[in-house]
């Protein structure tokens, strides 16, 4: 791995001083989306000349200069922690993976907790799928982010035994596997984590299930079948605590990859266009596509 430049040892240390205190003394969800909303709009940079489409349902689309109207889809799902977040926060690192693999691309719209608990976010990630494939652009693969993670490998799950087509491939960032136990404690554990305190997940798994029990495949797709699902390529930083959970999804699955990324927080590549390493990482992401497509 190149040495890290200073704009992406500038975003690590904003991750483990200003986003992690955030994340740890600010409980109200409204007050994390907005700022998450600013600095998203400020650590992230669209490819030149890209203007995001919002459709009917909340979602934007993506096209890079020179790509078809009629090019391969890729669906991305935000993370979150199912509370804050959206196809907004995450357009930097979506219209860079769209640029990268030279395909359309989708990030979806969906319902957030406390608002509204599981299974809505499920079920809306779900729809945009259940739509791409009604209008005969089934994805070409499907990509996401810790709980963004979590909903893609869901929404696998259900088209598989649906039987729906399959993307060809799947990218998933440092996902949320497993929503049983103890988060608390897990994150708590990770000597590594530089983003995420331990109060955030337990706080966040409060809101999201409302009593619901965690084990449920549904809720915790690492607790369900993980079998007949596209090849995988799972990037995380080195020590975060969700690479456990990666680590798992990776033995878990028929064919997937596991890249450990070290020095660096959870889900960098929201940095796109600003930090040189967030734009290695989804052209890695970009190339393990266009691989399977």
């Amino acid at each position: 791995m190149k040495p890290l430049s200073l704009a992406d040892r500038f975003f690590v240390l904003q991750a483990r001083t200003l986003e992690r205190a955030a994340l740890r003394f600010v409980a109200p969800q409204r007050i994390l989306r907005v700022l998450f909303a600013l600095i998203a709009r400020i650590g992230g940079r669209l490819p030149r000349g890209m203007i995001p489409i919002r459709d009917r349902h909340g979602a934007l689309w993506f096209r890079p200069d020179a790509v078809a109207r009629d090019a391969p889809v890729i669906l991305y799902i935000h993370g979150g922690g199912f509370t804050i977040g959206g196809p907004r926060t995450h357009a930097a690192l979506v219209g860079a993976l769209a640029k990268a693999a030279g395909m359309r691309a989708v990030a979806a719209s969906y319902r957030l907790a406390p608002e509204h608990p599981f299974p809505a976010a499920r079920d809306d990630a779900i729809a945009t799928y259940a739509r791409l494939v009604e209008a005969g652009t089934p994805p070409i693969a499907i990509a996401g982010d810790s709980a963004g993670g979590c909903l893609s490998l869901s929404v696998l799950q259900h088209a598989r035994d649906m039987g729906w087509p399959l993307p060809k491939a799947a990218c998933l960032i440092a996902p949320i596997g497993d929503l049983s136990g103890s988060v608390e404690a897990r994150f708590g554990e990770a000597e590594n984590e530089i983003l995420i305190p331990p109060q955030w997940p337990a706080r966040i798994r409060e809101v999201y299930l409302r009593g619901l029990d965690p084990t449920a495949p549904e809720i915790s797709p690492l607790l369900g079948d993980l079998s007949g699902l596209p090849p995988t390529l799972i990037q995380a930083a080195t020590g975060e605590a969700l690479a456990q959970d990666s680590a798992r999804i990776v033995a878990a699955m028929d064919d997937a990859t596991l890249d450990l990324w070290p020095g660096l927080q959870h889900v960098w590549h929201l940095h796109a266009g600003r930090a040189p390493v967030a734009d290695r990482a989804i052209a890695q992401l970009a190339d393990f596509i266009k691989s399977h497509a």
